[in-house]
């Protein structure tokens, strides 16, 4: 009577074979995880900086709409650049006049305020505190500038000396977490007209 082996098993090549395909698939989708959830961070963090400036540019479009005199008298208007504007306003409401500064530091876009203090009412450069707004910006690194003035005629001002003529601001800010990285530079524009100059 002759006896066979109806048990079969795998021998050692088949499986190290098997436990390297096996391996090579686990990589794949691990790897293939990796990538999505990296691609969805840089999303998640991308509209948050474009978010914060958003928030920070329609912030002060509204402050510079509501430029008026100081609480000593000051024109409304303190100095104008193309990354910076210093102005009157009042920010919180509070029916006190804040000096209000908006400016890129950097790769930072911050803004500087100043209560008025005493009486008479002064504003004392060593008591500004300045916030940063957003974060990630390209202006000066692409040469974008952030504001552009126009005079009450309509005509873009290239003397920001002559702040009595100004009356209407453009703001552009463009931000971009990683430029090196699509996506491009997103860009955010938005203009004020200065109700309380005369």
């Amino acid at each position: 009577m002759k006896y066979y082996a109806s048990q079969r098993g795998f021998t050692l090549l088949e499986a190290v074979v098997l436990l390297g395909i096996f391996v090579l698939i686990v990589g794949a989708i691990v790897s293939s995880l990796r990538y999505v959830y990296r691609g969805q961070r840089f999303a998640f963090e991308q509209a948050d900086a474009t978010r914060s400036a958003r928030t920070g540019i329609e912030r002060a479009v509204q402050d510079l709409r509501e430029a008026s005199d100081a609480d000593n008298g000051a024109y409304p208007i303190i100095a104008m650049a193309t990354s910076s504007v210093s102005f009157y306003s009042d920010y919180d409401n509070d029916n006190k006049i804040e000096q209000i500064r908006y400016f890129i530091d950097g790769s930072d876009f911050k803004k500087g305020i100043i209560e008025s203090a005493g009486n008479p009412p002064t504003y004392n450069a060593g008591s500004e505190v300045v916030t940063t707004i957003a974060t990630d910006v390209r202006n000066n690194a692409i040469g974008t500038p952030m504001f552009t003035y126009y005079d009450k005629s309509g005509v873009l001002m290239s003397d920001y000396t002559d702040i009595a003529q100004l009356a209407f601001v453009t703001l552009r800010l463009v931000v971009n977490l990683h430029p090196e990285r699509a996506p491009d530079d997103f860009e955010l524009r938005s203009s004020a007209a200065l109700r309380n100059i005369r």
